[in-house]
């Protein structure tokens, strides 16, 4: 785990971010591993959890996304953000029709990344963004926050 990242969730909670955390795992499963994480736990940092189990389909189907979406009573569209870290997260979120970032935890070089994502008729799904650390992901979220927004006063 990359240091101050309960911090940055703090933060962006404290900007009026919503943030859930969806896993292909079971909720039994995930939710000891949350209550676990840096020996404090993070469930508490989280608006909303879905599970494989708490729904029909898994990822890459975007019922996880779709039901988190619901459970906060948020519509399913680009102002969503999908953060994950495979193949699977970025089709279930362009499924859902939300933007997909892809978290290159892994340091994978473009011409790796260019393969696993093609964009071709048989593999259409693109991420919107790739960010190979949370300092990275933290500087994106901080551009498009701070962005003026279509059709305000500023």
């Amino acid at each position: 785990l990359e240091p101050d990242i309960p911090k940055m969730l703090n933060e962006w909670r404290a900007l009026g971010l919503k943030l859930g955390v969806l896993s292909n795992r079971k909720r039994e499963f995930m939710e000891h591993e949350l209550a676990a994480v840096d020996g404090r736990g993070w469930v508490d940092l989280f608006d909303t959890m879905v599970c494989g189990d708490d729904v029909p389909r898994r990822k890459p189907a975007p019922d996880q996304i779709l039901g988190a979406l619901a459970n906060l009573r948020l519509p399913a569209d680009t102002s969503c953000w999908y953060i994950g870290d495979s193949t699977t997260d970025v089709i279930a979120a362009k499924e859902a029709g939300v933007t997909a970032l892809f978290y290159n935890g892994a340091a994978w070089d473009q011409a790796w990344i260019d393969k696993i994502f093609p964009g071709t008729t048989r593999h259409p799904h693109k991420p919107d963004a790739v960010v190979n650390d949370f300092k990275s992901l933290l500087e994106l979220v901080w551009y498009f926050w701070t962005r003026p927004r279509h059709g305000s006063a500023e």
